[in-house]
């Protein structure tokens, strides 16, 4: 490597540690700081098309904001989000597909942990700007983008549905809400993967909710899922058509098992939709599912996994 390079290298990691010291110090002002620097040294490697580096200075971002996030430093955290959300919009205009899933998932990590901390409003700019990329992407055919932004929302519903805070079913029906938009969109794109990617992490919600004895966010993804079902039926994807009535099926028993009976009903009313399913390969999607699924979770284990190693 040349030592300019290096010396450029070195003075990220620096701003890193700065970054992260300042926030185990409870120093604010330190983060806002290396936050500041990262970003405009972000901003100078997308205006060179330098990816790599570009996405070295998002990691470290994003790992400050996660920081941040869990020490309840609100400015820190939002600022963290906000340039996240610029480099985004520069990654996609640029069609580097590696940066914006990493950027994507970013924002999923942080919103999680602005959730987890009952951080209200950085969950919500998370969830937010998910949202509103979920809809571009899949109208763009970007697969692995939609389906990083089908985790990165699923993630943040989760979380934001665990925890006790008073606006909880507000930021639960956001997420809901983008993940059935996203979903609905991306079947009429034939964006398969994608369309089971929403489908499942709108199921992992759902049984979040029942876990918790929260029969509403259960029935709105009822119907979000018959929504999603019946679009991906008219475009005759069987694996998606699969996922949903299985995912309702799975909605339907938890409920009834809890006396939720309101989310029960629900889920049941919308599987009737599909009673008159004819899959002629069901193992074959029950297979591609499950692929799916580990896919999923593979990008999010390397996404927390490369934001441990950093750390350490």
């Amino acid at each position: 490597m040349p030592l300019e390079d290096e010396n450029r290298v070195l003075e990220e990691n620096k701003a890193l540690m700065l970054g992260l010291s300042s926030i185990e110090e409870d120093f604010e002002e330190g983060a806002v700081r290396a936050l500041d620097f990262l970003t405009e040294r972000g901003s100078r490697f997308f205006a060179g098309n330098q990816e790599n580096e570009a996405k070295r200075t998002i990691a470290s971002i994003s790992e400050i904001g996660k920081a941040a996030a869990r020490q309840r430093m609100e400015t820190a955290t939002v600022l963290a989000l906000k340039a996240l959300e610029a480099f985004l919009n520069r990654s996609l205009g640029q069609q580097m597909e590696d940066t914006t899933v990493s950027i994507l998932l970013s924002f999923g990590s942080i919103g999680k942990e602005a959730a987890e901390k009952q951080m209200e409003m950085a969950a919500k700019i998370a969830a937010s700007i998910l949202g509103g990329i979920g809809n571009t992407a899949a109208l763009r055919n970007l697969k692995r983008e939609t389906i990083a932004v089908a985790i990165g929302l699923g993630e943040i519903g989760k979380s934001v549905t665990r925890v006790k805070i008073p606006t909880r079913s507000e930021d639960t029906a956001t997420c809901i809400s983008c993940l059935g938009e996203t979903g609905i969109l991306a079947a009429r794109q034939d964006l398969e993967d994608a369309v089971v990617g929403a489908e499942l992490m709108l199921e992992e919600i759902a049984l979040e909710a029942l876990e918790q004895n929260l029969e509403n966010p259960a029935r709105e993804i009822s119907s979000s899922l018959e929504e999603i079902g019946k679009a991906a039926e008219e475009e005759r994807m069987e694996n998606a058509v699969l996922q949903a009535a299985s995912a309702l099926q799975t909605i339907m028993t938890e409920a009834r098992g809890r006396y939720l009976n309101n989310a029960s009903i629900a889920a049941k009313v919308a599987l009737e939709s599909f009673n008159e399913m004819d899959l002629i390969n069901e193992d074959a999607s029950i297979q591609k599912i499950k692929e799916i699924r580990e896919t999923m979770k593979d990008l999010w284990l390397e996404k927390e996994g490369l934001n441990g190693k950093k750390r350490a």
